[in-house]
């Protein structure tokens, strides 16, 4: 099921709760971009529509950067409104990205999505900054570096 990509921002905020952990806004936008690495990888689907693009500080979802921003320091309430993800699995695949991904920093976030030639890397290499990350192109670099981790 696609969802917005606030619905995905929403989850991890949650999650991050129950752990007793506040997220800033730069991992927040980080763990959104990795959940969609994810289902794209696992399953050649994205999971949210929203255009993921190539700031300066990595990749952002404008949609959740605008929702969040306003938080300051820390993230510790979701939006209202949006619809919780209730598939089950759903919150299988966003439990994986947070077991993989939750306890990182926001910093080391950013230097995982910063990798020469991956995704951001390249869109701001033909695009610069602001350009958009296509999907084909996250896949693409994730089936890669999964191909190199088996050896």
């Amino acid at each position: 099921m696609a969802y917005d990509a606030r619905q995905v921002a929403n989850w991890f905020i949650r999650r991050a709760h129950r752990d007793g952990r506040v997220l800033s806004i730069s991992a927040i936008l980080k763990l959104t971009y990795f959940a969609q690495e994810q289902s794209l990888a696992e399953r050649n689907l994205p999971l949210f529509p929203n255009i993921i693009q190539a700031w300066r500080y990595g990749p952002v979802i404008v949609e959740v950067y605008e929702s969040f921003r306003r938080q300051d320091k820390g993230v510790s309430v979701p939006l209202l409104g949006v619809p919780d993800i209730q598939d089950a699995s759903d919150t299988a695949l966003l439990e994986r990205v947070w077991n993989a991904y939750g306890k990182r920093s926001a910093a080391e976030l950013s230097r995982l999505t910063h990798v020469r030639d991956g995704p951001w890397h390249m869109a701001t290499k033909i695009g610069g900054w602001y350009a958009p990350i296509p999907a084909e192109l996250i896949k693409q670099y994730h089936d890669v570096r999964a191909v190199h981790e088996q050896h």
